[in-house]
């Protein structure tokens, strides 16, 4: 079982569960967009983490800077010492998948009822 954790433009937390890791083709409508760039994010909840976030979504009129994911990614970019452009930001919704491993299943037990 996968989560997958969408941080909105909006500042909005959405959780999608999948039963297997989702695809990109899955991604696309959780994000809104046609094109995926991966890059690294890190907060204290997650440790270091991988962002699935729209490749163009800075030149999208209606994608929101994602103040989110933003820090995320410049938390990540200052534990490992990189650097990006002054200014530069995340650009619409942010996921995050998650692995929760197997549910799993209650079993049902007979109940002995004599005394």
């Amino acid at each position: 079982m996968y989560n997958v954790i969408l941080w909105k433009d909006n500042g909005n937390e959405d959780i999608h569960v999948f039963e297997k890791k989702p695809t990109f083709k899955e991604l696309y409508p959780l994000i809104g967009c046609n094109t995926i760039q991966i890059v690294a994010g890190y907060t204290d909840e997650y440790k270091t983490f991988e962002m699935y976030i729209d490749e163009e979504g800075k030149y999208n009129p209606l994608a929101y800077p994602n103040k989110r994911a933003t820090n995320a990614w410049y938390e990540w970019q200052k534990r490992t010492k990189r650097m990006c452009l002054p200014g530069d930001h995340i650009a619409g919704n942010a996921a995050i998948i998650k692995n929760i491993g197997k549910i799993k299943s209650v079993k049902k037990e007979k109940v002995n009822e004599s005394n």
